[in-house]
């Protein structure tokens, strides 16, 4: 075999090569998602501490992302949050509590959750919310107003679910992180201590309960494809303005 002809082979051969692992690597359209089994499996793989037993339910936030309620084998309410990325279903974020967690898509935001039924929750009051400020500079001085709307989720049937927030709020806290000397986070829903988001829990009789947090309160996040922001999980009724 002559030089030349091995040379002719070799660069067929790194065509090849090339052309395979384009293939492999280009996007492809999300495959149908886990089973219940491969999600408990897949959990247990990186965060054993999560304890996973029963799979809840599968709800797609997006033909992308996908939210996971979970009991425990402790009898917990945890939740997991899943991404098509690389050609592959990924847990982009596991807590074994179920508190409110938030997530911000292309099109709409939302919030999720997994309340233990023992609480007796039967409806959420999400708030968005701004203190009003008053600053002086020199001689001049600054008044901001106060911010406070609400919007109620009640807990029907089942203590998983996922809400899509009001357009209002959406485009609110988009015009909002649009103006001068606002910085916004890369996923959702706090600036900088100025607008926040709360919750109140009640129960069918009105009165305020509140929910069940884990005591070791763990959890895992990949930190690159879900940002979770705290939420005021247990914002106090004296602490509004309004009535509601």
């Amino acid at each position: 075999m002559t030089k030349k002809t091995k040379t002719i082979i070799l660069v067929i051969v790194i065509v090849l090569i090339v052309g395979v692992l384009s293939i492999i690597q280009s996007p492809r359209e999300p495959e149908a998602f886990l089973t219940d089994q491969q999600v408990i499996n897949r959990i247990n793989s990186f965060f054993p501490e999560a304890e996973p037993k029963v799979i809840q339910d599968v709800l797609y936030l997006d033909d992308t992302h996908v939210f996971v309620p979970f009991i425990n084998e402790s009898k917990e309410y945890g939740m997991s949050f899943w991404v098509w990325k690389d050609n592959k279903w990924r847990a982009a974020s596991v807590d074994n509590g179920g508190e409110p967690k938030a997530w911000n898509g292309e099109g709409d935001s939302f919030i999720m959750w997994n309340l233990d039924p023992k609480d007796e929750v039967s409806e959420i009051k999400t708030f968005m919310k701004k203190d009003r400020n008053f600053s002086v500079s020199g001689d001049e001085a600054t008044y901001e107003p106060g911010l406070e709307m609400m919007h109620s989720i009640p807990i029907k049937n089942k203590p998983y679910g996922v809400e899509t927030y009001p357009d209002s709020w959406r485009t609110l806290m988009d015009t909002y992180a649009e103006l001068p000397g606002q910085t916004r986070f890369n996923e959702f829903l706090e600036y900088r201590q100025t607008l926040k988001i709360g919750n109140i829990f009640y129960n069918k009789d009105g009165k305020q309960v509140f929910p069940t947090v884990p005591s070791d309160g763990i959890g895992y996040s990949t930190g690159n494809d879900y940002v979770d922001v705290p939420f005021l999980l247990y914002l106090e009724e004296s602490e509004l303005e309004g009535s509601y």
